[in-house]
């Protein structure tokens, strides 16, 4: 179910009266059957995939929890991580695996046969697996306390504002308000509905205006473009997708609120930002926030923040070769989330090399730095 359709609107229309007239205890159950029931309008069997994501977090987050002796928490987090990015891998990597291996043996003289599966790629599988692997890291960490029922751990994983595109929600910031007794808050309620019509005026009335002039451009043959059609074009695809994913995160984050809960930012003004770090503390937040404390500051050896703000610029801003080599293995995998293919592999790699030289470059970060507006 779009967020641009009527649909949504109807399934919005009538969930949030629900939750509020239901008592506390009762809307939990709500909140579960709806995000299934929003889920399972795509495809229902992939419901249970991602069911099974949550049992495998629960149970692995409640055996940390049990025992101080390290190999055993180390075990099951490992387990955790395999099975998690192991089910990610399959979906979303096989074919592009599997078309390397193939390149790799056509220049050796050997034939690969076609590889014989058909694999779907399940909504939100990028979204929803980072989200479990996080509650799963931060209970070994001990900054998070494993969650007693199913049920709420299971709204926090499958939660339908931000299950298909995301804020990736940290465990802290999210769980405490399901589990806590909401009261009805007309200021909530007007916030979120607020958000909403902004996240459908960004969707409908810009990015999908703004669609059908890139396309064309993009479908032109080059030589009937001039250089002024092509940055053109390529200024309106920045806008397109910034007003898309921007409306989609506000209307995800305005549906929450409509029910009491908070998410934390996801964009913030990008186009504004002065310099590469600045651009990623204010472009799609809750991820560049996640690749920071459970990716590149582990690699590096610094200390983990724990609230997903700041985007990965307040990460540890050092040029060493230990710092250097975690930036881009960071950015190819950061890359590659976005999609299976180089085209975005580089797209990583290019970022990296932007911030690296804005870190080298001691005169240009610090210009930056004290002419924010410029």
């Amino acid at each position: 179910m779009l967020f641009n359709s009527w649909g949504y609107l109807l399934f919005l229309m009538l969930l949030v009266p629900m939750h509020w007239a239901l008592p506390h205890r009762c809307r939990i159950w709500l909140l579960a059957a709806g995000s299934l029931l929003f889920y399972s309008l795509w495809r229902w069997e992939f419901c249970l995939l991602m069911v099974f994501s949550a049992v495998v977090d629960f149970i692995a987050a409640q055996r940390i929890a049990a025992t101080t002796e390290p190999s055993p928490r180390k075990r099951w987090l490992v387990a955790s991580l395999v099975i998690n990015l192991g089910l990610l891998v399959f979906f979303k990597y096989t074919y592009f695996i599997y078309d390397q291996v193939r390149f790799i043996g056509t220049a050796m003289d050997t034939d690969f046969p076609d590889l014989g599966l058909k694999i779907i790629l399940p909504l939100g599988i990028s979204f929803y697996t980072f989200q479990t692997i996080s509650y799963t890291i931060d209970v070994y960490r001990k900054t998070q306390k494993p969650v007693e029922a199913f049920p709420s751990f299971l709204v926090y994983v499958t939660f339908w504002p931000q299950l298909i595109a995301g804020p990736i929600l940290r465990a802290g910031e999210v769980l405490p308000q399901l589990l806590r007794e909401r009261r009805f808050q007309l200021e909530d309620l007007n916030k979120g509905l607020l958000l909403v019509l902004a996240g459908l005026a960004k969707k409908v009335l810009l990015a999908d205006n703004i669609a059908p002039l890139v396309d064309s451009a993009f479908a032109s043959e080059p030589g009937t473009l001039t250089a002024l059609d092509a940055w053109v074009a390529t200024f309106l695809f920045g806008f397109q997708i910034y007003f898309d994913f921007s409306g989609y995160s506000d209307i995800a984050i305005g549906s929450a609120r409509m029910m009491g809960i908070s998410f934390p930012a996801n964009f913030n003004w990008p186009y504004l930002a002065t310099s590469p770090r600045d651009f990623w503390r204010c472009w799609h937040i809750s991820l560049s926030a996640w690749i920071r404390d459970y990716l590149y500051l582990p690699l590096t050896g610094k200390k983990f923040h724990t609230k997903t703000d700041g985007g990965i610029s307040v990460a540890a801003e050092k040029s060493g070769g230990k710092f250097l080599g975690a930036l881009f293995m960071t950015w190819l995998i950061m890359g590659l989330w976005h999609g299976a293919g180089w085209t975005f592999a580089v797209w990583g790699l290019y970022h990296a090399c932007a911030i690296m030289l804005f870190r080298l470059s001691k005169p240009l970060s610090k210009f930056c730095d004290n002419h924010p507006f410029l």
